[in-house]
């Protein structure tokens, strides 16, 4: 039987094999004089903070969480550093970049939701994941906004117009309704007296 302790250490070994990467990514980054040298460490410390997260509070997220950050993370700095978003043989990285990132914010909502059950304060099940889409949304519209915002100070090129929007939009958007369905599969699997709570106690 697959326990949950073993699945938090496989979460846990695929985030090292992420930041492990992301020194990879740094040290390119160094190499060429791109500007995102130091944005790489800044990554690396925010896919961290899951772990961190889990000792302070003494609980383990839900499988998938820790290395989806890792994932994305990697995906958005490295394709940058990399120059993966504009390489002919990678011609849909920055549409699977926000679909996986669309999933990434969309389970990081889902567990903001467990933290709050666990302080008490509960919503119902479907109510979850109808904030998990529409706080989603938000976040997406915010990222196209500091996309634009890059592009114009630092003469990028992570926009390329309406096409390249909506293509975004609609990627992240099947992002977080798969987020929402992944949220919905780790609810119907939960006893029927426990809270989302449940979904993250420490693993003995």
């Amino acid at each position: 039987m697959v326990t949950k302790s073993f699945l938090n250490r496989i979460d846990l070994a695929i985030l090292a094999l992420f930041e492990c990467a992301l020194l990879l990514v740094a040290y390119q980054a160094y190499a060429i004089g791109d500007y995102r040298f130091s944005y790489v460490f800044i990554a690396m410390f925010i896919a961290a903070v899951p772990v961190i997260l889990e000792f302070v509070f003494r609980v383990t997220l839900p499988f998938g969480v820790k290395s989806l950050i890792g994932l994305s993370l990697f995906l958005h700095i490295g394709g940058g550093v990399m120059r993966w978003y504009w390489s002919p043989a990678f011609p849909l990285f920055d549409k699977m970049a926000h679909f996986v990132s669309g999933l990434t914010v969309g389970m990081i909502i889902f567990v903001f939701f467990i933290m709050l059950d666990a302080w008490g304060i509960r919503f119902r099940r479907y109510t979850v994941l109808l904030g998990i889409f529409l706080i989603m949304a938000i976040f997406g519209g915010l990222w196209k906004v500091s996309e634009i915002s890059l592009d114009v100070i630092n003469h990028t090129i992570f926009n390329d117009g309406l096409s390249d929007l909506t293509g975004d939009f609609i990627c992240h958007t099947a992002g977080s309704v798969f987020a929402a369905l992944v949220a919905y599969i780790y609810m119907v699997r939960m006893p029927r007296d426990e809270g989302l709570a449940y979904l993250i106690r420490k693993v003995k």
